[in-house]
């Protein structure tokens, strides 16, 4: 038997010991994460779905699928989240939503604020309209169905007692483009639209002669009953300078756009779909200033604690070094290889005495037949026996011959080949003097 062999058979229990221990602790590390995932958007018009293929395409370098799914919008994209037959784990949602979408028994979390959505209310200037209440009797687009800008526009005609009783506005739901037709043609008084400020679309609403966004003058009291919407100012030129549009300041009110996970969402992608809309955002727009999106504020729901965890210290350290599965497969082998350090340490120790206590324990087994030996020599009863001693004592040189042990128990080897040599000699002189008597 080899050396190594010797050294595996003694520490054969502590072999299968940390086999076990790798096996337990499995149990709680992480599986690794999915290389593709899906993510609800919302128009192909809208914002949600260009910054959706921004981040795929961000993702992409780092070897993560993302899927685009084309929604109606904020509730649609929630609905789609807490269906349990969904592929959905990670979707655009208005900032509010969570106030009045009822999500059951599925856990939904934040990941970041994006990007303010102002909420335009488009409306004919022949109407003369100071204040949502002036719309009443009017047929207005409050979105699509399923769609953020339904639910807030849908509020801010219900807190102004349009919804319901005498006078109560008719609601269109149609949202985007086919909400713009309908103003141009005349089949709508007004709509609501929840886009950029620097859309197209609403460049082009209120660059027709006839059409005007409102301005909000009671954005405050606005605020105080709906708390996830927040002020902000348009002011003089800011949406065209050319055109000067809008001639003076005004105030509206504005979402944020965030993203939110359900329970699908593998925790370690956080930092890099963060990291993605970092690049994506970072610059600010018309609305925002440079580095103030990606943000943890104004998300709604509460942040998950990998997201909590990069807004206050950053990136993970590995990823600042390392690519991301890389990263991410040390991180998750950290709960494992702790344990197993704690373990393997002390079991380290114990090899060494255990591996030298089998070779010892196999050459006191080889003294304790010599002991045996020299026990009938002395007893006089190996006459009975001579020649089969005789044969084992030649076995057991032939084997001494061949055994291998460490350098630091060769005098242990060769002292017990002497003793082996030593007893041999004088079986020899008896059969001699056996061979003696018989002459």
């Amino acid at each position: 038997m080899t050396l190594s062999k010797t050294f595996i058979k003694a520490n054969i229990w502590a072999i299968a010991g940390v086999a076990v221990l790798v096996t337990v602790l499995f149990q709680f590390v992480d599986p690794a994460p999915p290389k593709e995932i899906t993510i609800a958007s919302g128009s192909e018009t809208g914002r949600y779905f260009e910054l959706a293929h921004r981040l795929k395409d961000e993702l992409r370098q780092e070897g993560v699928s993302l899927n685009v799914l084309t929604t109606a919008g904020s509730q649609d994209n929630l609905e789609r989240l807490t269906a349990e037959d969904s592929p959905v784990s990670i979707a655009f949602v208005q900032s509010g939503m969570e106030e009045i979408f009822d999500a059951g028994e599925t856990s939904l979390h934040g990941l970041t604020s994006l990007y303010y959505e102002p909420i335009w209310l488009i409306y004919r200037k022949s109407l003369e309209v100071e204040y949502v209440s002036d719309l009443r009797n009017r047929r207005i687009a409050v979105g699509e169905q399923g769609s953020g800008t339904k639910a807030v526009a849908e509020f801010l005609l219900n807190e102004n007692g349009l919804l319901f009783g005498a006078g109560k506005t008719e609601r269109v739901e149609v949202g985007g483009e086919d909400a713009v037709t309908l103003l141009e043609s005349g089949e709508i008084d007004a709509g609501f639209f929840m886009v950029s400020a620097g859309s197209e679309m609403i460049l082009r609403l209120i660059g027709i002669e006839g059409f005007e966004f409102l301005n909000m003058r009671r954005h405050e009291a606005y605020r105080a009953r709906y708390r996830s919407l927040t002020s902000v100012p348009i002011t003089e030129g800011l949406l065209d300078l050319k055109q000067n549009l809008p001639p003076e300041d005004r105030m509206v009110l504005a979402a944020v756009a965030t993203l939110v996970v359900n329970d699908k969402f593998h925790p370690s992608l956080t930092p890099i779909v963060l990291e993605a809309m970092r690049r994506v955002v970072s610059n600010g727009g018309v609305l925002e200033q440079r580095d103030e999106f990606p943000s943890g504020e104004n998300v709604g729901y509460p942040l998950t604690k990998e997201a909590d965890h990069y807004f206050e210290y950053g990136p993970p350290f590995l990823l600042r070094f390392m690519p991301f599965w890389a990263a991410s497969l040390v991180d998750r082998l950290v709960i494992l290889i702790i344990p197993l350090l704690v373990i393997l340490i002390p079991l380290g120790k114990l090899a060494g005495p255990v591996y030298r206590w089998r070779i010892r324990s196999r050459i006191y087994k080889w003294y304790k037949y010599l002991r045996e030996t020299d026990q009938k020599i002395v007893g006089g009863t190996i006459q009975d026996n001579l020649d089969m001693e005789r044969e084992r004592l030649e076995k057991l040189e032939n084997e001494l011959a061949s055994v291998e042990v460490p350098l630091s128990y060769s005098d242990e080897l060769y002292h017990l080949r002497q003793h082996v040599e030593y007893v041999s000699r004088r079986l020899k002189a008896i059969e001699a003097g056996r061979s003696e008597a018989k002459e």
